[in-house]
């Protein structure tokens, strides 16, 4: 029998699993980013084609992640645990500080590049301030999401396998892509973009609560009938 509660939860996990595969696609937009360490923020953003496409892409995706790890974390706190609470919790700070990083690169960078691009220098007043260096918070996203992918394998949510990908390949993400690693560093963004749609996929289709429904069925005593 259908509850209000399994209702509710269903329309979460469906929440959770849309935003977080329409997040992974979105996330592809950052393979081929340019490598800043190379040359400076101004020249990257004024020679690189779809710049403004790029880190408008990923803004939404950061907003579509927050909006799918808070719905999973609504709908499965009790499985997900205390490692699943602080997983979420830091993957979201990460995540809004991510959104302000990719904002500002989308629509302010580009702009104030044109007219003064010394100030992006990296040495240069701006880079160097201290606003600029709190954007390594946005961090945090990928450590909670290694957490989150952790705490997932616990719960019996998502298939295993799915959970370790998010966790190995928020990883992978940080150490390659993070440094800009020629070719595994883009190889390593679309195997992230892959975990969040393979987890999102799995919620969607809710295989971990169908099987936490039979296990339960399996685990309930026998009925005991009386002896006349």
């Amino acid at each position: 029998m259908t509850t209000p509660d399994d209702v509710r939860g269903r329309r979460l996990d469906r929440w959770s699993g849309g935003c977080l595969m329409a997040a992974g696609v979105l996330l592809l937009s950052t393979a081929p980013h340019p490598d800043v360490f190379e040359s400076t923020f101004a020249e990257a953003a004024l020679d690189t084609p779809f710049w403004v496409a790029m880190h408008a892409a990923l803004l939404v995706s950061a907003v579509l992640s927050v909006g799918g790890l808070v719905g999973l974390y609504a709908a499965h706190a009790d499985r997900l645990g205390r490692l699943g609470a602080v997983g979420v919790a830091l993957a979201v700070v990460g995540l809004v500080m991510a959104a302000c990083v990719f904002y500002f690169e989308a629509f302010l960078l580009p702009v104030v590049a044109r007219h003064d691009p010394e100030l992006f220098a990296w040495d240069g007043p701006l880079v160097a301030s201290w606003g600029v260096r709190l954007g390594a918070l946005a961090g945090l996203w990928l450590i909670g999401l290694v957490m989150v992918g952790f705490a997932l394998s616990r719960s019996g949510v998502v298939p295993r396998a799915a959970a370790w990908s998010l966790a190995g390949t928020a990883a992978a993400f940080a150490l390659l892509e993070g440094p800009f690693v020629p070719v595994l560093g883009p190889l390593a963004t679309v195997a992230f973009a892959g975990g969040h749609v393979w987890v999102g996929a799995a919620l969607w289709v809710g295989p971990g609560r169908a099987g936490a429904a039979a296990r339960a069925r399996h685990r309930r005593p026998p009925v005991p009938t009386g002896h006349g």
